[in-house]
């Protein structure tokens, strides 16, 4: 007959339970920091909006796990540029942008340039306003009315996130700025200690429950 230890089966059930709440805090860990270092490489990014992380605890069996990765909605400060074809909200909302297969989507950044058909189109070359350039001057008007010396082009429509047109009374277009990245680059730089931090802790809390759980199994062999 085989004697099993009981001790030594809880001390084994303890150390798999270690190894289970470490490897979940590594993930965690790991994505956070991948989530932080994206905020960080875009500190200079016009009207870029942060993603924060919310961890939890793990029932029953200890350690954290990340809840969540959203995108704050949050807006930056309005540099000034001096670029008749940078524009930023000020206030709600977003830019409505269609490609070329007439689907829609949604930014606040607005470093706009004129493409050859003289559409104002993003950087990707969605387009924003079509034409609207006709060599002239473009001046926007605070409600998003385009004109070229002084003749009605177009419009620049600023929609919610769900794509249905803003009050005019809730944002105002602002032509030559560029809205700012809302990245806090001290808490970033910050909270990426931490998860370096913890994610090293977790290393060798792993290692050692790894190392222990193998000695326990010698032990019962």
């Amino acid at each position: 007959m085989i004697y099993i230890n009981p001790k030594r089966v809880k001390e084994g059930y303890e150390m798999i339970q270690s190894l289970y709440s470490s490897s979940s805090a590594l993930l965690a860990y790991s994505k956070a920091q991948d989530s932080t270092a994206h905020n960080i490489a875009n500190v200079n990014t016009p009207a870029f909006q942060s993603f924060s992380q919310t961890f939890s605890e793990l029932a029953n069996q200890g350690g954290v796990k990340l809840n969540s990765v959203r995108t704050d909605e949050g807006t930056g400060y309005l540099i000034p540029t001096g670029n008749s074809l940078d524009f930023s909200i000020n206030g709600n909302g977003y830019f409505k942008v269609t490609d070329a297969e007439g689907n829609e989507s949604y930014t606040r950044r607005g470093d706009f340039s004129v493409d050859a058909a003289g559409d104002l189109v993003t950087k990707d070359g969605g387009i924003v306003a079509a034409g609207v350039a006709d060599g002239g001057r473009l001046e926007i008007a605070d409600n998003g009315e385009i004109f070229s010396d002084g003749a009605y082009k177009g419009r620049i429509e600023v929609v919610d996130k769900n794509g249905n047109p803003m009050p005019e009374d809730s944002y105002g277009i602002e032509q030559g700025t560029l809205e700012a990245s809302d990245t806090d680059i001290a808490k970033e730089i910050v909270d990426s200690m931490v998860y370096l931090s913890s994610y090293k802790a977790n290393i060798v809390t792993t290692q050692t429950a790894d190392q222990m759980l193998g000695t326990i199994i010698d032990m019962m062999a």
